[in-house]
């Protein structure tokens, strides 16, 4: 079975790729000064943190069990690096959730339902990192849905090739339950007819896949990093994965303008909850 990559150039085509495919493969998300602009202040900010002995590092992977928050261990390679909670660490990330393109998909993925900001990281993948349990990001909802309540996002700094650690996504899985996280993939896979298929993509391209479509990162055999901000974009009743109104820092607070608020989650939805009043007593 070989499957073509999805790829869209228009929110559109990318809407009609999500509803056939689970997911897409947007062009040109960024410029090249974006790319570049938003590359050097993570990779900066990397650092910073590498030498505040503060890093959220991994000789092997994402989601393996080895993370650990420091300094880089003597002699142990780096395989996986997360810089969290980007909207403190400079302007130029928070301005990147306002792109309209975004806010295209998420009124089509949640039908017109609000929706806020549930994550936003910073991913830097090396050689050594392993690839990770295929999964769904509605695995942990213990419900069967006819939609999805989330959708990532996941913006190339860099190249994504597959030898790098692309993300695999099996193609057409969200119309599926999810996998059984200890059962054999290839079976699961060939039970329902797909297969994973690496999205790779160059810098400056976006991917996009809803919360029931399985994927899994890949493994990096390469000696290029593989730079990229991860997002997920969650319907208002969903408990983010970050919590922003709690994290963000006082000094950015009195910099937020009301569409940094309402995108971050500080917005009552028909006062089912989530209140956050006063900030300050």
């Amino acid at each position: 079975m070989t499957h073509d990559l999805a790829v869209a150039r228009t929110s559109e085509e990318g809407k009609a790729n999500l509803d056939k495919w689970g997911y897409t493969i947007h062009e040109n998300f960024l410029s090249n000064p974006d790319v570049a602009r938003l590359r050097e202040r993570l990779e900066e900010q990397a650092e910073l943190e590498r030498s505040a002995s503060v890093a959220t590092l991994s000789g092997s992977g994402h989601a393996a069990g080895d993370r650990y928050v420091g300094a880089p261990r003597a002699g142990e390679p780096i395989g996986y690096q997360m810089v969290s909670h980007l909207v403190n660490k400079g302007r130029v990330f928070l301005d990147l959730v306002h792109k309209q393109v975004i806010h295209e998909y998420a009124g089509h993925v949640f039908r017109g339902e609000p929706y806020n900001l549930a994550t936003h990281n910073g991913i830097i993948l090396r050689r050594g990192s392993s690839r990770q349990v295929l999964h769904t990001d509605q695995q942990a909802i213990p419900l069967t849905l006819d939609r999805p309540v989330m959708f990532t996002m996941m913006i190339c700094l860099s190249d994504f090739e597959a030898d790098m650690g692309a993300t695999l996504v099996a193609p057409g899985s969200h119309r599926f339950p999810s996998p059984q996280l200890r059962a054999d993939p290839g079976a699961q896979l060939r039970e329902i007819g797909s297969e994973l298929v690496p999205m790779t993509a160059t810098a400056g391209s976006a991917l996009f896949w809803e919360s029931r479509t399985w994927h899994s990162q890949g493994g990096s055999s390469s000696d290029k990093a593989r730079v990229s901000i991860g997002c997920a974009w969650a319907q208002h009743f969903i408990k983010p994965q970050d919590f922003f109104p709690a994290i963000v820092h006082d000094d950015v607070y009195d910099t937020l303008t009301e569409a940094d608020k309402e995108v971050l989650g500080f917005r009552v939805i028909r006062e089912f909850g989530g209140a956050i009043k006063p900030r300050w007593a």
